[in-house]
């Protein structure tokens, strides 16, 4: 009795194997890891230029803005309902603005550190791409 199926099963495996062989071949593994190595240096690069830039500083000091604007509207508006005679809370919420003013002139002092510090970075990372791609082309 003859097996209808059986040829297209055996093509299949066949060409299965030619994959696999292509796929697992040295020349497609070393396309592979050049091609991941490439993005990932891309990525690394991108990533170091956004962290750097002054648009990300301003979005982080814009960020500290408007939380400081939400803390004194925040206390005005507890200092108004409680502001009915009772000094201690009037000094309470005077000095919390005070710590909270401190604590946004400490934030903006090291966003505008941690800004320099990656923008630093970001410089080394693409030294560090600038000098492994011309060992590449070294090599070649």
């Amino acid at each position: 009795m003859y097996n209808v199926v059986q040829p297209v099963v055996d093509l299949t495996n066949a060409n299965v194997e030619t994959l696999s062989r292509f796929a697992n071949s040295r020349e497609v593994t070393e396309l592979a890891k050049d091609s991941a190595s490439k993005y990932l240096e891309l990525v690394q690069d991108n990533m170091a230029n956004i962290a750097g830039s002054d648009a990300f500083a301003t979005c982080l000091r814009t960020t500290i803005d408007n939380y400081v604007r939400f803390a004194n509207e925040y206390t005005k508006n507890v200092y108004g309902i409680v502001s009915q005679g009772q000094e201690f809370v009037s000094r309470e919420v005077e000095e919390g603005n005070r710590r909270f003013a401190q604590v946004a002139d400490i934030s903006g002092r090291a966003v505008h550190a941690g800004t320099e510090s990656v923008k630093s970075a970001g410089e080394e990372a693409l030294n560090e791409a600038d000098q492994v791609g011309r060992a590449r082309n070294r090599g070649k």
